[in-house]
C-alpha cells in the first residue's frame, strides 16, 4: 500500500514510522470514538509531538496547559477531574488512546454522552458518586463567588443562585440532584449541562482546533440538539429565561446559549452563561495535515 503524508509537521520517516505503530490502535480507535482512522492517526501523532516523543508523558500539569492553550478550558477543578476520570492505565500520565478518547467526548460528544460525563465530573469535583445535594450546589456557588469582585450581599446572592437551581433541576423534589434529575433539566434546556462550571471547551475553539487534524465540517452536537428539541421544551426555556429575571435584583443580568451551555460566574457579570470567544494564535495553531 503506498504511503501517504497524514502531518506535515513530522519529518517523513516519523510520520511513517508512526502511522505503521499506531496501525491497529487507530483502528480500534475509529471504532469506539467520534473520529475516522486518518483523524485518529493525527491525534496520536500530535499526543507523540506533545510529549516529545513519549519522552515526556502527559502528565496532569502538560494536560492542564494543553487544555488552556488550544481549547481555551481554564477551569482547573473540572479538569484535574477529568484527567482523572481519564487516566486509567496509569493514574499520573495521559496515554495516546486515552487522549484521543476524552478529546472524541469533549469535541464531539452526543448530548446523552455528554450528559453522563458532565455529571460524573461533577459528582467527582464534590467527591458524591451518586447525588448533587443542595449544600454542594451552595458550595460551588461561593467558589465561584470568590472570582468575582465583591459585591452586596454576596451570601443572599449564592442562597438566591441555590435555590434557583434546586427549583429548577431537582425534578422529584428530594433536596438532591439526581443523574436523572440533571438528564431532565439538561432535555429542557441544554444551557444546564453546565450549570456548575463550564467542563467543555467553547464550540469556536472546538473548531479552531479541530482543523488542525480534520477536513470535515465541525457540527455543534448540542446546538443541533437544542435546535431539534419540541415546541414544549423551546416554551419551557422561555418560562426558565423569565425566572431568571427575578435573580437580577441581586445580580447582574443573565442569559442563555445553547451554544456554550455553561452557566458559571463571570468576574462583574454573576449567572450568566459565558462564552469564550479566544481566536487562533499563529504560534498555537498549526495544521498538521
Amino acid at each position: 500500500m503506498p504511503y501517504t503524508p497524514i502531518n506535515k509537521c513530522l519529518p517523513v520517516t516519523v510520520d511513517i514510522r508512526l502511522q505503521h505503530r499506531y496501525a491497529d490502535i487507530g483502528t480500534n480507535l475509529s471504532r469506539t470514538t467520534h473520529f475516522n482512522k486518518i483523524e485518529v492517526l493525527r491525534l496520536l501523532q500530535f499526543h507523540y509531538m506533545l510529549t516529545k516523543g513519549n519522552t515526556s508523558p502527559m502528565d496532569k500539569l502538560s494536560f492542564i496547559q494543553f487544555m488552556d492553550v488550544f481549547l481555551g478550558l481554564r477551569n482547573i477543578d473540572a479538569i484535574d477531574k477529568i484527567f482523572l476520570l481519564t487516566a486509567e492505565t496509569n493514574k499520573e500520565h495521559l496515554t495516546g488512546a486515552e487522549f484521543v478518547k476524552v478529546l472524541s467526548m469533549m469535541l464531539k460528544g452526543t448530548l446523552p454522552d455528554l450528559i453522563n460525563f458532565c455529571f460524573e465530573v461533577y459528582t467527582e469535583m464534590i467527591r458524591s458518586p451518586k447525588y448533587i445535594k443542595k449544600e454542594d450546589v451552595l458550595l460551588m456557588a461561593r467558589r465561584n463567588s470568590m472570582k468575582m469582585c465583591k459585591i452586596i450581599n454576596m451570601e443572599e446572592y449564592d442562597q438566591s443562585f441555590v435555590d434557583f437551581v434546586m427549583t429548577e433541576v431537582d425534578k422529584d423534589r428530594d433536596n438532591r440532584i439526581s443523574l436523572e434529575d440533571y438528564r431532565k433539566a439538561v432535555h429542557e434546556n441544554v444551557a444546564w449541562l453546565q450549570f456548575l462550571g463550564q467542563i467543555l471547551p467553547a464550540s469556536t475553539n472546538k473548531e479552531s482546533f479541530m482543523r488542525l487534524f480534520t477536513t470535515r465540517p465541525y457540527v455543534n452536537n448540542i446546538q443541533t440538539t437544542a435546535a431539534a428539541m419540541s415546541r414544549k421544551n423551546r416554551e419551557s426555556i422561555g418560562r426558565l429565561k423569565s425566572t431568571v429575571s427575578q435573580i437580577e435584583n441581586i445580580a447582574s443580568s443573565t442569559s442563555f446559549s445553547s451554544d456554550s451551555t455553561c452557566l458559571m460566574i463571570n468576574r462583574g457579570i454573576p449567572l450568566s452563561i459565558k462564552r469564550k470567544n479566544q481566536t487562533e494564535s499563529d504560534g498555537n495553531y498549526l495544521t498538521l495535515f
